[in-house]
C-alpha cells in the first residue's frame, strides 16, 4: 500500500477496501461495520464534495446501519459507530480530536464526543472519488463487502438496493456553503446563450414551455458536467426538460458520436407512460442548432459518455 501522502491509484484503493481488518469489531466473522462507514463517507462526499465530518454526526446514523445490517450485534448500541470511526485504516482515513491530535487508542462513544472527534477520507482517496465512474465502483464494491459479512442478508437479492436507499436515507441534508460549492451555479449567460440555439426547446422530446415571454421547465444542460471542470461555451451546452435534464445527469440518457440518443441497458420503469416513452427514445436524432459552429462538439459527448452514461 502507499504511503500515507503518496498519490494513490485505482486499483491500490479498491485493493485496501476489499481487505479492510474487520476481525477486531466483533467477536469472530467479517462485520459490517467499516464498509458501512465508508459508505456514508462516500456519499457524504458525493453530496457535498466533502468527506469530513464530526463524530457526532455519524454517530447514529452509521450506529444504526450497523445494527440494521448485522445479524448478532454484540456491541453497545451507542459504540457501534465508535470502532469503525477509530479504527478504520490510516491509509484511507484521518481522526484526530478538535485540536488536531491523535485519538486514544480506546477512545469510547462518549470520549470521542467529549474530543470533538473528526475525521476525513485522505485527500488521495477523495481525488479518485472525483471521478464518477471511480466512485460508482467504490460504492458498488462497499455495498459488496457489507452485504458479505455477517449481515444475515446474503440470500436475499433485495438487500443491496435497501441498503443503498438506507445509506441515503441516514445522510445529513448538505449545508448550504456546500450546496452552492458542488452546483457552483450557473452562470445565466450560459442559459441565456444556450437555450434560444435550440429554440427554448428540449432537444429530446421537443417540450417549449413559457410563462409570457420566460421559457419554464427547459433548461440549459452542461455535457461535460460542470462540476467535474465543463466549460460554459455553447459547444458544451444542450437545451433540455427538467425530465431528460436529470435523466442525462443521472446516465440514464447520453448520446452518441452521430449526436442519436442511448437509453441506459440498466433503466427500468414502472407507473405511467413515461417509462416506455423514455425507452422508445434509444437511436432517435437529438434536435440541433441551424449553425454547426454553435452545435456539441465530440470531446464534451465523449466525456458524458465514458464518465456519466451507465453502459
Amino acid at each position: 500500500m502507499t504511503t500515507l501522502h503518496q498519490p494513490l491509484t485505482e486499483p491500490e484503493l479498491l485493493a485496501a477496501l476489499r481487505t479492510l481488518n474487520r476481525s477486531g469489531l466483533r467477536g469472530g466473522g467479517r462485520a459490517p461495520h467499516k464498509p458501512l462507514l465508508l459508505l456514508w463517507l462516500v456519499d457524504r462526499f458525493a453530496a457535498s464534495g466533502n468527506s469530513e465530518t464530526r463524530y457526532e454526526e455519524v454517530a447514529e446514523p452509521v450506529g444504526r446501519l450497523i445494527a440494521q445490517y448485522t445479524a448478532a450485534v454484540s456491541t453497545p448500541d451507542d459504540e457501534r459507530a465508535a470502532l469503525p470511526f477509530r479504527l478504520l485504516e490510516a491509509e484511507l482515513w484521518a481522526a484526530t480530536d478538535a485540536f488536531s491530535q491523535p485519538l486514544p487508542e480506546q477512545a469510547s462513544h462518549r470520549r470521542l464526543l467529549d474530543l470533538g472527534a473528526r475525521g476525513r477520507l485522505r485527500p488521495a482517496v477523495e481525488e479518485l472519488l472525483g471521478d464518477r465512474r471511480v466512485l460508482d465502483r467504490v460504492r458498488t464494491l462497499l455495498l459488496a463487502e457489507a452485504i458479505g459479512s455477517d449481515t444475515g442478508s446474503d440470500s436475499d437479492p433485495g438487500t443491496g438496493s435497501a441498503l443503498e436507499q438506507s445509506v441515503r436515507d441516514a445522510l445529513p441534508p448538505a449545508e448550504p456553503r456546500y450546496r452552492q460549492e458542488t452546483r457552483r451555479v450557473r452562470d445565466s449567460r450560459f442559459a441565456r446563450a444556450v437555450l434560444p440555439l435550440y429554440g427554448n426547446a428540449c432537444a429530446v422530446c421537443g417540450f417549449s414551455g413559457r410563462i409570457g415571454p420566460a421559457p419554464v421547465g427547459v433548461e440549459a444542460a452542461h455535457v461535460h458536467a460542470h462540476a467535474d471542470g465543463g466549460p460554459d461555451v455553447v459547444q458544451n451546452g444542450i437545451a433540455l426538460c427538467a425530465l431528460h435534464h436529470a435523466l442525462f445527469d443521472q446516465g440514464v440518457l447520453g448520446l452518441t458520436e452521430h449526436l442519436t440518443i442511448m437509453v441506459s441497458p440498466h433503466f427500468t420503469h414502472t407507473g405511467d407512460h413515461r417509462g416506455p416513452a423514455v425507452t422508445a427514445l434509444a437511436g432517435l436524432p437529438v434536435r440541433l442548432p441551424a449553425d454547426p459552429g454553435h452545435r456539441l462538439a465530440p470531446q464534451y459527448v465523449a466525456w458524458h459518455t465514458e464518465h456519466v452514461f451507465r453502459h
